[in-house]
C-alpha cells in the first residue's frame, strides 16, 4: 500500500523540479527580442556587405535588466542557475534560457561583451536600464539642460539606435575571436594629454576632413581629402608619446570597427524590408529614405564629438570625449579604406596592423608632400582659430578640474583619506570605466561612474559597492573620497575588516578621526 503513495510523492517532486526549471515570465522589454530578430534580418540581407567572414547569426546574446532578469539566447547549453524560457519568443525555434532576480552585470546600461562559462557573449541592456542611467546623469545637470532634454522627448528610446548597439556589440564578439589580444591598455587615459591645445586643434581638423572626404563625390576630391587627413594625423601623432599613439590606434581598431558596422548598415541598408514586428517599436518607420539621413546626422555628430564642441557626455574635460571620438575616427577611416584599399579587412586582425597605417600605405606620401598637405589643411580648416579656441578650452578645463577636486575635499559628508605607502608604492585601479576618468596631475586622477576596485597588493583591496568619485594620487600615495556613512561608523573589526555601505577594506590599518575626516593608514 505504501508504493502508490511513494510514486505520487515522487511525481510531485519531479513536477515541482521541472516547474522550477521553466519560466514564461518576461521582465525585460520584449522589443529587445524583436530587435535581435531584426538584426538577424539585416545581417542576412547585407551578408558580407557588413563585414566579410562575420556570421552574426551565430553570436550568443545576453539581454539583461540589473538584478531583475537576464535572457541568454543562441547559447549551446543551459548554465547553472538558468531556467528554460517558454514565454514570448519572436525568434522561432531558438532556445532561450532565463534567470530572475540576479544578473551577471549589476550596473545599468552596460552594452558590451562578457564570458558565460568561458563562452563570449554579446551583452545589451534593457531600455529601462539605459533610461535609469540617463536619468542619473540628467539629475546632476543644469536645470536648462534637463528642461531641454524633456522638452525634446530625448528620453524616448530610438529603435534604430538599439539595432546599431546590438550589431556593434555583436561585432566585438567576433573581434575577440579573431584577435583576442588586440586591446588597448585603458589605464593610459589617466595620462593622455586631454587638454593639450595643439593636439585638440588638430583633432578638429581631422573630424572636418573626414566628413568632407566621405561626402566628396569626385574621386580626385576624395583622394585629396584622404591625403590631408593622413598629413594631419601623421603630424599630430608624431607629437605624442608612443603609448598614447598605441592607445588611439587600438581603440580605433576595436571600437572604430564596431562603429564601422553601424555606418555600413546606414549606408547599405535602405533596401532592406524590415520584419513586421519592428513596426511596433515607437519611432520605427522602415529604412528607405531614413538611413541616409541618419548617416549625414551621424557625420555632423562625429565632427562635434571629435572637436568636443559640447558637453553631451557630462564631463568634457575628462576621458569620455577622447574615448568616444576614437569610435568615430576609426569608423570613418575604415569607410575610406573601402575606397582606397578594398582588401584591408584581410589584414586588420593582425597584431600590429592599424587603420591609420593602412591609410598611409594606400597613398604613400613623401615627407615634402606630408608638409604641403598639412599646411593646406591648416589653411583650409582655420587651424589658428581652432587653436585659440582650444587654448581657452584648456584654461576652462583646469578650472573645472580644480572645482571637481574641491567637491571631494571640501565635503560636508565623511571624508576618507587612505594612505597606502606602508604596503605598496603604487595602487592599481583594477575596476573603472575609461569614460569616467578625470586627470588631476601627471600621477593623480579622479575615477567615477562605476564602483571602483583598487588593489594595493595581493589580498589587500579597496572594493567600492556603489559609484563614488575617488581621487587616486600615486605621488602622495593617497586615496581620497567622500561617503554618506557617519565617521563614527568607520570602525575596523577584530579581523581588520572595515565594511560599510559604500565600500569594504580588509587589512591591518590605523584609523584616526578629525572632525568629519577619517584618516586610514594601511600597514
Amino acid at each position: 500500500n505504501r508504493l502508490p503513495w511513494m510514486l505520487i510523492i515522487a511525481a510531485l517532486i519531479f513536477s515541482n523540479l521541472a516547474h522550477s526549471q521553466v519560466s514564461s515570465e518576461l521582465r525585460i522589454d520584449p522589443m529587445l527580442l524583436v530587435s535581435l530578430k531584426e538584426c538577424r534580418n539585416i545581417a542576412n540581407n547585407l551578408g558580407n556587405g557588413l563585414f566579410p567572414g562575420w556570421d552574426f547569426q551565430k553570436t550568443p546574446v545576453l539581454f539583461y535588466r540589473p538584478n531583475v532578469q537576464e535572457l541568454l539566447i543562441n547559447y549551446p547549453h543551459k548554465p547553472k542557475g538558468f531556467s528554460l524560457y517558454t514565454g514570448f519568443n519572436p525568434l522561432g525555434d531558438d532556445m532561450i534560457y532565463v534567470r530572475n532576480d540576479t544578473t551577471l552585470l549589476s550596473y545599468d546600461d552596460q552594452n558590451t561583451s562578457t564570458e558565460v562559462d568561458s563562452i563570449t557573449v554579446l551583452v545589451v541592456a534593457d531600455p529601462y536600464s539605459t533610461l535609469r542611467n540617463q536619468l542619473q546623469d540628467i539629475l546632476g545637470r543644469p536645470k536648462e539642460f534637463t528642461s531641454s532634454w524633456l522638452k525634446s522627448w530625448q528620453f524616448i528610446p530610438n529603435p534604430y539606435f538599439k539595432l546599431e548597439v546590438i550589431l556593434h556589440e555583436a561585432f566585438h564578439v567576433y573581434q575577440n575571436k579573431m584577435a583576442p589580444d588586440k586591446g588597448a591598455n585603458e589605464m593610459v587615459v589617466a595620462q593622455y594629454p586631454l587638454l593639450d591645445p595643439e593636439n585638440n586643434a588638430l583633432y578638429v581638423l581631422e573630424g572636418n576632413i573626414l566628413r568632407d572626404a566621405l561626402f566628396a563625390q569626385e574621386s580626385k576630391a576624395k583622394l585629396e581629402k584622404i591625403k590631408e587627413f593622413v598629413a594631419v594625423r601623421s603630424y599630430r601623432q608624431s607629437r605624442l608619446d608612443s603609448s598614447f599613439v598605441e592607445y588611439e590606434n587600438l581603440n580605433e581598431y576595436m571600437e572604430g570597427l564596431a562603429k564601422y558596422v553601424e555606418y555600413k548598415f546606414m549606408k547599405s541598408g535602405e533596401a532592406i524590408e524590415p520584419t513586421k514586428e519592428m513596426y511596433f517599436s515607437q519611432g520605427f518607420n522602415g529604412y528607405r529614405g531614413i538611413l541616409a539621413k541618419q548617416f549625414r546626422v551621424a557625420m555632423d555628430n562625429m565632427v562635434n564629438i571629435v572637436a568636443v564642441n559640447d558637453d553631451r557626455f557630462g564631463n568634457k574635460f575628462g576621458s569620455g570625449p577622447l574615448r568616444f571620438k576614437l569610435y568615430d575616427l576609426g569608423a570613418c577611416q575604415a569607410l575610406l579604406l573601402d575606397y582606397v584599399m578594398p582588401d584591408w579587412k584581410e589584414k586588420i586582425f593582425q597584431p600590429t596592423i592599424y587603420l591609420t597605417d593602412l591609410l598611409k600605405q594606400s597613398i604613400a606620401l613623401k615627407a615634402d608632400e606630408l608638409k604641403r598637405y598639412l599646411d593646406q589643411a591648416k589653411a583650409e580648416y582655420k587651424y589658428d582659430e581652432a587653436y585659440r579656441s582650444k587654448v581657452g578650452f584648456e584654461k576652462e578645463g583646469k578650472q573645472k578640474i580644480e572645482e571637481k577636486v574641491a567637491s571631494i575635499l571640501k565635503t560636508e559628508k565623511t571624508l576618507v583619506e587612505i594612505s597606502f605607502g606602508g604596503v605598496t608604492k603604487k595602487a592599481r585601479v583594477a575596476r573603472f570605466t575609461p569614460f569616467g576618468v578625470t586627470q588631476v596631475g601627471k600621477q593623480s586622477a579622479i575615477y567615477e561612474m562605476v564602483p571602483a576596485l583598487i588593489i594595493f597588493k595581493k589580498g589587500v583591496m579597496l572594493d567600492f559597492k556603489q559609484p563614488v568619485p575617488v581621487l587616486v594620487d600615486q605621488d602622495k600615495q593617497q586615496i581620497i573620497f567622500a561617503v554618506d556613512t557617519p565617521s563614527s561608523k568607520l570602525i575596523a573589526d577584530s579581523q581588520n575588516r572595515l565594511d560599510i555601505t559604500e565600500f569594504s577594506l580588509t587589512t591591518p590599518m590605523d584609523i584616526q578621526y578629525k572632525g568629519n575626516t577619517v584618516l586610514i593608514r594601511l600597514k
